[in-house]
Formats: structure tokens, sequence, C-alpha cells
């Protein structure tokens, strides 16, 4: 296939599209529905993301491995991931904080529903749908094949412009800055080491932290009460970044050293404008629709 033919945005941003009108149709349903055990939930998972995916691969006779980005990472970096998801999970905390008061100010929000609701209630089928699932579902399609394919227009709007799409999918107007954020890392991280593996790694690690702390709300604002908890928790969470920005630099260096002198690709203008798609626009404005139906603008 020429490459000249193809609108690689128009493309993926209707698989995006296809994606968030299945979440979107789970989402409105989701009422009526029984609750879901483990098993239901990782097939509705795996309907609604890989399903989708796989499609868009064969019709486009990629290989798996490769648009996914499946390669594995050595492990010598895998510390290096775990400081990471913890060093972006506290970035993501103190922005969600301060937006999150914001919101509240302004529009008087009074929840902060997803976009789909597929939790459970003991702490297996919480890990799973609430903690892994997730991570891989979303980083597989987002980082690993969606970024991918944004890259061809070079990498700084692959990883830009994936984070956005990111931030807007699970359609919570008071996380859009940290999810951004966040997804801007993931996106680093996927560019550094050719694998989507770290960012799912990074994604899990948030996850369970909000699950962690949403869950032991009440214990955790006792322990903030003691003075030399919270000193202690402030000098972790330093150690935790001052350790993460020592071991990425190593990782830089190791990682992207040798391909610092690379030429950039000069056909990406072949592939059209990125933002030019109108599924691209359609996406944006069902992802704003689900945020006014929600009830957050008020």
């Amino acid at each position: 296939m020429s490459s000249k033919k193809r609108d690689v945005s128009k493309e993926i941003s209707g698989l995006l599209l296809i994606v968030l009108a299945l979440l979107l149709a789970l989402s409105l349903c989701r009422q009526w529905l029984p609750a879901f055990g483990p098993g239901l939930t990782a097939l509705i998972y795996g309907v609604i993301y890989l399903i989708p995916m796989l499609v868009y691969i064969k019709s486009h006779r990629y290989k798996s491995r490769n648009a996914f980005r499946l390669k594995m990472v050595s492990p010598k970096y895998w510390l290096f991931v775990l400081l990471f998801g913890l060093s972006v999970c506290l970035i993501c905390t103190l922005i969600n904080v301060g937006c999150t008061a914001l919101f509240r100010a302004v529009f008087k929000v009074d929840f902060q529903n997803s976009i789909v609701d597929l939790t459970g209630t003991d702490t297996g089928t919480l890990i799973l749908t609430s903690v892994l699932l997730p991570a891989f579902a979303e980083e597989l399609l987002l980082r690993g094949l969606v970024q991918g394919e944004y890259e061809k227009y070079g990498i700084t709007i692959g990883v830009l412009l994936t984070s956005l799409i990111f931030a807007l999918f699970h359609t919570n107007p008071m996380h859009i800055p940290s999810l951004f954020v966040a997804g801007v890392c993931y996106g680093v991280l996927t560019v550094m080491f050719r694998s989507v593996w770290p960012a799912i790694l990074a994604h899990a690690i948030n996850n369970g932290v909000a699950v962690f702390v949403a869950k032991q709300s009440a214990f955790i604002r006792y322990l903030l009460q003691d003075k030399l908890f919270v000193i202690i928790a402030v000098l972790v969470c330093f150690l935790i970044l001052i350790f993460t920005l020592k071991m990425l630099e190593t990782a830089i260096s190791e990682q992207l050293g040798k391909f610092s002198k690379a030429k950039r690709s000069t056909r990406s203008l072949a592939y059209g404008d990125p933002l030019l798609s109108p599924w691209l626009w359609i996406f944006a404005v069902l992802c704003i629709g689900k945020m006014v139906y929600n009830g957050f603008f008020k």
C-alpha cells in the first residue's frame, strides 16, 4: 500500500471512534445490566478494545507484535519503570487536587464518574477491573497502536496528540490536565523503550495507587493528622522523584543515545494533516458530550 494514498489520521481516529462508541453504548446500558464478574469483564474488554484493534491491524497487514510494540524490556530497567510509575502518580495526584478544587468551586461538580464503570466489589475483581485490564487495554490501544500511527507525522505530534486523546477518553474534565501529563509520560516511556510494556506497568501502578487511596481514604485522612507521618511521607515522595530523575537520565542515555543523530522522516506530509480528520473531531465532541451528560457542567 502506498503511503501517499493513506490518510493515517482518518483511519486511526475512525478506530478510536468505534471503541468510544462501544464504550458509550455500554455506559448507557449499564443501568439495566447485572453486575459483571471478572470473566465477563475480561470478555467485554476484549470485544470493545481488542477486536477492533485486531481488525485494524489485519486490514493494514501489520504484524501484531510490531503494531502493539510488544518488544520485551530488559529486567535491569524494571526498577526504573516502577519508580517512574510512582513519580507520575505523585505528580498527577498534585494536579488532581488543584483541578478538583477549581472545578468544584466553579462548576459545582457533584460526582466524578469516568466513561464506564466495570469495577467489582471484592478485592480480586477490583484489581482486575480497575487496575490491570484498563492499563493493558488502554495502553495497547493508545500507546501501542494509535501513537505508533500518529508518529508517522513525527514523534512529538504522536506523543502529544495521543496524550490529548487519552485525556478526553476518560470523559472527566477534572482529570484532563493530569491525564494529559500522564499520557505524555507514558508516551515518552514507550518511545524510549520502543515497547508498550513499561507504559502498561506505569499505568497499572497509577491505577493501583488510585484504587488504594479511594478504598482507604478514611484511614489515610487519619494518618495525615500525624505530623511525623506527613514529614516521612513527603521525604519518601521526594526521594522517589530524585531517584526517578537519576535513573531517567541513565535510561535516556542508554536507550536514545544511539538514535540522537537519526534523521527525521521527510514523508510525514504524505499522510495529510492529522487534525483534518472528521472522525477525530467527532470523537472529541462525543467525549465532551458525555461530560455534559454526566452532569459535570451545571
